[in-house]
C-alpha cells in the first residue's frame, strides 16, 4: 500500500513544476508583438499613474516614479528611459482615443523594458505587473495571470525570470516586444462591455515573497519577481499600451467591406482567389500581426499557413480571412 502511495504521489507532483507557458521574444512559439507590427491600430493617449514606494518595506524612503512621468507611457514605446516607473504596487492607468473592443484573438498589447541575462539569455530581467479593463472607470476587472517561478527564495533586485514561467502578466517580455492580451480571457460580467473598454489598468505586482507584503495569482500562488528596487525607477516600467482592436478601426473594416472586393472561398484551404477591379498588392497578417505573405497575384496557394485567423489586406482593404 505505502508503495502504491508513492507511485501516485509522483504522478501527482504539481503540474507548475513542469508548465510551460509561451517563450522570451526571440523563440519559436513566442506571442511577443514588436512595437512595429501591423497589427497594431492605435496607441494610448492618455495615463494617470498613482506611485508606489520604492521600497515597499521602508516607506519613508519615499515614492518611485520621481522623472519617469505618466507622460511616457503614452504613444508608441520609447525604450529604455521613455517610461513610467510605478514602484511597489502602483498603478497606471490608461485610456484611449477610441474603446478597444473584444475581436478575435489579442486585442491589446502592454510593453515593459526587460532584457536578457548576458549569461544566461533564457533567463530575462522582468518587472511584472497584473493587468486589469473597464468600461466605466469604477469597476475593473482582471486578467487572470499566473506564474510557476518559484516562491521559497526571494528573486534578487537584479534576478531574472525564465518567461516559459509566467502567464498574463504585463511585462513578459522585453523591450519593444507587448504582451498581448485577450479580452476573450477576463470572466463575463454585466459591468464590463468587452466591446467598450476605456480604461486599462497597470498594477505592479511588488514582487516581495514574504506573506506581509506579497501578491498572489489567480492560482493562489505567490508573486516573485526583481526585488527590492529601491529608487526611482523601480517597479514596472511601463512602455505602451497598444491597441489591435478598437471601435473605430473595427467600424472602418466593416465599412470596407462593402466594397467591390470579394475573397472566396472564406474559410479556405489550400486556395484563395480574389475579385478586384484591380490589384496593387495583397498583404497576409497572422493573428499577431505578422506579415507572412505578399503578393499581386488575384489566386493565393495559403496551403503553407497554418489553421486560424488572420487578415488579409487588398491595396488598402482590409478584410478578415479563416484558413481551416
Amino acid at each position: 500500500m505505502r508503495r502504491r502511495l508513492l507511485v501516485i504521489m509522483t504522478v501527482m507532483v504539481p503540474v507548475a513544476l513542469w508548465a510551460q507557458f509561451a517563450p522570451a521574444q526571440d523563440k519559436p512559439g513566442t506571442t511577443a508583438m514588436h512595437a512595429d507590427s501591423s497589427a497594431f491600430v492605435a496607441w494610448a493617449t492618455g495615463c494617470v499613474v498613482e506611485p508606489g514606494p520604492m521600497n515597499i518595506t521602508n516607506p519613508s524612503a519615499g515614492l518611485a516614479g520621481t522623472g519617469w512621468p505618466a507622460g511616457n507611457a503614452i504613444g508608441s514605446p520609447d525604450g529604455t528611459y521613455g517610461v513610467a516607473c510605478l514602484g511597489d504596487g502602483g498603478i497606471a492607468t490608461l485610456t484611449f482615443a477610441s474603446p478597444i473592443c473584444n475581436g478575435e484573438g489579442p486585442d491589446f498589447a502592454v510593453f515593459e523594458n526587460g532584457f536578457a541575462n548576458a549569461q544566461n539569455p533564457d533567463m530575462w530581467f522582468l518587472e511584472l505587473a497584473f493587468v486589469e479593463v473597464s468600461s466605466d472607470g469604477k469597476h475593473f476587472f482582471r486578467f487572470p495571470a499566473v506564474t510557476y517561478v518559484q516562491y521559497d527564495t526571494q528573486i534578487g533586485g537584479s534576478g531574472c525570470i525564465d518567461p516559459c514561467q509566467i502567464h498574463n502578466f504585463a511585462g513578459k517580455y522585453g523591450a519593444f516586444y507587448g504582451t498581448p492580451f485577450d479580452l476573450d480571457e477576463v470572466d463575463d460580467n454585466p459591468l464590463l462591455d468587452k466591446n467598450h473598454v476605456t480604461y486599462v489598468r497597470i498594477i505592479d505586482v511588488v514582487g516581495n515573497i514574504d506573506p506581509q507584503y506579497c501578491t498572489y495569482d489567480s492560482e493562489g500562488h505567490i508573486v516573485n519577481d526583481p526585488w527590492p528596487t529601491p529608487f526611482a525607477s523601480g517597479g514596472m516600467d511601463l512602455d505602451a499600451v497598444g491597441v489591435i482592436h478598437d471601435v473605430a478601426h473595427i467600424q472602418a473594416v466593416t465599412e470596407n467591406s462593402d466594397t467591390d472586393v470579394t475573397i472566396y472561398p472564406n474559410p479556405a484551404h489550400g486556395f484563395i482567389h480574389i475579385n478586384a477591379e484591380y490589384i496593387e498588392s495583397v498583404q497576409i497578417f497572422n493573428a499577431v500581426g505578422y506579415m507572412v505573405l505578399n503578393t499581386t497575384e488575384n489566386e493565393i496557394n495559403i496551403s503553407g499557413l497554418p489553421e486560424g485567423l488572420y487578415l488579409i489586406k487588398i491595396n488598402n482593404i482590409v478584410k478578415r480571412l479563416i484558413i481551416r
